[in-house]
C-alpha cells in the first residue's frame, strides 16, 4: 500500500530526529489558542539543532509537505502554537535553547528561539550580567526571539524588540544556512555590534515573514540604570483626554532617554486588573455604563490612568520629575512616584491591615510589585492574569499560567494611532462603539512605541467554550480592522486567522514581496500564508 506524502515525512523525520522528537497528531495539545482556532496538525517536529532544521526543510521539501516553525508557541491572542493553514506539521524550536557569546562589556548576547525571558534573566544572574531583559507582559516563559521577529516592544529602554537584533542565522526553506555578510566575511564580532552590515538589509525578510527558520539572533541589551522610578498619574474627567495626550508626547520629547515609554489604561482595563468579572452585572456579556461608575468608584479607578518609568541616575532622576510635574501636572489630577523600597514598606503594612482593607492594600501593593520588576527587566505573569478574566481556569499555586492551556478567550487587536489628542479621541470612540455590539468589554491601554505613534492593545476576551462568543469575538475583530482601515487605525501584527486580512492580490508590496518568496521556496512548504501570500506559477 503506497504511503501519502506526509506519512512518508514522518518516517524519514523520525529518521533524523528521534522517535521520541516526532510527536504525531492527536498525542500533543500544542493546536490549542486563545483566540479559538483549530488547524489540523499532522505532526509536530522537536529538533535539537540547526543542523537537524536543514534536515527537516530538505525531507519538508521533497515530500511538498508544510512546516510552521514555532518558537515556544506561546504566542498569546495571536495563534498560540496553530499555523495560518491546515496540515502544516509543526517545527517546535524550543529545545534550541542555548544562551552564547555574551560579551558583558559591549552588552550584546546570542539566544536561540527556546530561550525565554525566565531563561535570559536567570543567565545574566549567574554571569554578573548587569543589564535588563527585554521583558514584554506575555510572561516569563514565552521566548525572547519569537517576540522579536514579531516587531513586539515593551517598556524597557529597548523598547522595539526587533531594533535592537544586530544579527541573524537562518535555515533557508532549501535547508541552506542563512548568514549576514559581515559574518560570512569574517566579521562575525563586528557584525553584531552593528546592525545594518554591508549591502542589501536582508535581516528584515525573516521578521514577520516566511523566508526562513530563524535559529539564532544577536541582540543588544540596555544596562541596568543606577535608579528605576516608576511614575503613575491619572485623570477623572475623560474629557481631559484631548490635553493629556499631547503632554505625554511632550514627556517622551523632554525626557528622551531617560523616560522611554508611557501606558494610558482606561477604567476599564484598569477594573480588569483589579476586581473579578462581574458576571451576573453584564447584559448580553458587556458591563453598563453605570455597573463600570459604581465599580470605578468602589475602586477608586479614575477614567485615565498613566503609567511610565525613569532609567537614569539618581541626579537625573531627580531632575526628570520635576520635569514630570510640569508637563502632566496641569492635566492631571494626580502623579505620583513609585520605588521598590516604598512598595516593600506597603507590603509591609498591608500584612498587619484588618480585613478587606487589608486584602485592598495587599492586593494593589502585589500589583505594584510585579508592575517594577517588569521595569527592572525581570520578567513575571502578573499581566498575564488579564486573560483569565472572561474566562479560563487559573492554574494551581506555583504552577505556570498558560492561557491557552487553561481555556481563556483571547484576541489581540493591535493597532497603531498617531500621538495626537484628536485621533485618540476618534479611536476610543471606534473601539468603544464596535466592541459592545459583539459581547466585548472596550478595555484599552495605549502604549508610546516612540514619541510620535502608540500602538494600542485592546484585549478581546470571551467565553472559550462557548462557539457564538467565540464568533462574535472573531467577527468583532473584522468589524474593528475594517472601521480601522477606514479611519487609519491598522494593527501592526496580526493573528493567525486575520492574514487574509492584508493578502488582497492587488498590492504592489505583496506582490513583490509573493515573488521573492517564491523564489526562495518555490513550493511555499515553509510557514504557507504567513502574512506573504502564495503567488501563482505564471506570475512566478
Amino acid at each position: 500500500m503506497n504511503s501519502t506524502p506526509i506519512e512518508s515525512a514522518i518516517v524519514e523525520w523520525t529518521t533524523v530526529l528521534g522517535e521520541s522528537r516526532v510527536v504525531a497528531a492527536g498525542e500533543t495539545y500544542v493546536g490549542t489558542s486563545t483566540i479559538g482556532a483549530k488547524r489540523y496538525i499532522p505532526a509536530v517536529l522537536r529538533p535539537e539543532t540547526k543542523e537537524q532544521v536543514s534536515d527537516v526543510l530538505q525531507i519538508g521539501q521533497r515530500w511538498s509537505v508544510a512546516i510552521y516553525p514555532v518558537s515556544t508557541g506561546n504566542n498569546w491572542g495571536y495563534g498560540s502554537a496553530n499555523p495560518v493553514k491546515e496540515g502544516c506539521a509543526i517545527l517546535d524550536l524550543s529545545a534550541l535553547n542555548r544562551i552564547s557569546d555574551f560579551d558583558s562589556e559591549m552588552g550584546v548576547i546570542t539566544i536561540q528561539p527556546g530561550v525565554t525571558q525566565g531563561a535570559l534573566r536567570e543567565f545574566l544572574d549567574c554571569h554578573d550580567g548587569n543589564y535588563l531583559v527585554p521583558v514584554t507582559g506575555a510572561g516569563p516563559n514565552c521566548s525572547l526571539l519569537g517576540n522579536a521577529l514579531e516587531r513586539g516592544y515593551g517598556i524597557t529602554p529597548i523598547t522595539d524588540h526587533f531594533a535592537a537584533v544586530t544579527k541573524v542565522e537562518a535555515v533557508l526553506p532549501n535547508g541552506s544556512l542563512y548568514q549576514t555578510p559581515l559574518s560570512e566575511l569574517g566579521g562575525a564580532e563586528v557584525d553584531g555590534l552593528f546592525k545594518w552590515g554591508v549591502g542589501p538589509y536582508l535581516d528584515g525578510l525573516f521578521s514577520q515573514g516566511n523566508f526562513g527558520v530563524v535559529t539564532s539572533i544577536t541582540i543588544a541589551l540596555a544596562p541596568a540604570p543606577d535608579t528605576v522610578t516608576a511614575f503613575f498619574f491619572s485623570t477623572k474627567d475623560d474629557a481631559k483626554l484631548e490635553a493629556l495626550v499631547p503632554a505625554v508626547r511632550a514627556v517622551l520629547l523632554a525626557l528622551s532617554g531617560s523616560v522611554v515609554a508611557i501606558n494610558l489604561l482606561n477604567s476599564q482595563r484598569m477594573l480588569s486588573m483589579m476586581a473579578p468579572f462581574p458576571e451576573d452585572k453584564a447584559v448580553d456579556g458587556v458591563l453598563p455604563a453605570h455597573e463600570i461608575e459604581r465599580l470605578a468608584s468602589s475602586h477608586g479607578v479614575p477614567a485615565w490612568s498613566g503609567v511610565g518609568a525613569i532609567y537614569a541616575s539618581k541626579e537625573v532622576a531627580q531632575a526628570a520629575k520635576r520635569t514630570l510635574r510640569r508637563l502632566l501636572g496641569p492635566v492631571t489630577d494626580r502623579l505620583i512616584f513609585i520605588n521598590r523600597r516604598r512598595v516593600d514598606w506597603a507590603q509591609n503594612i498591608a500584612r498587619v491591615l484588618p480585613g478587606k482593607l487589608g486584602t485592598r492594600v495587599r492586593g494593589m501593593a502585589d500589583t505594584l510589585s510585579g508592575a517594577l520588576e517588569i521595569m527592572h527587566g525581570t520578567p513575571n505573569d502578573v499581566a498575564l492574569a488579564l486573560a483569565y478574566w472572561r474566562s479560563g481556569t487559573p492554574p494551581k499555586r506555583g504552577q505556570p499560567k498558560n492561557p491557552a492551556r487553561d481555556g481563556c478567550g483571547l484576541i489581540w487587536f493591535a493597532p497603531l494611532v498617531p500621538i495626537r489628542g484628536k485621533d485618540a479621541r476618534r479611536y476610543i470612540d471606534m473601539i468603544e462603539r464596535i466592541c459592545p455590539q459583539y459581547g466585548i468589554n472596550p478595555l484599552i491601554t495605549l502604549t508610546t512605541i516612540n514619541d510620535r505613534c502608540f500602538d494600542s492593545t485592546v484585549p478581546l476576551l470571551f467565553d472559550r467554550k462557548n462557539p457564538d462568543a467565540t464568533t462574535r469575538a472573531n467577527d468583532c475583530y473584522r468589524a474593528l480592522y475594517a472601521a480601522g482601515q477606514k479611519e487609519g487605525f491598522l494593527p501592526y501584527r496580526l493573528n493567525i486567522d486575520a492574514m487574509e486580512l492584508i493578502n488582497t492580490g492587488d498590492s504592489a508590496f505583496f506582490n513583490f514581496a509573493s515573488q521573492l518568496k517564491a523564489a526562495v521556496d518555490p513550493n511555499f512548504i515553509l510557514a504557507p500564508g504567513r502574512y506573504v501570500p502564495r503567488i501563482k506559477h505564471s506570475e512566478a
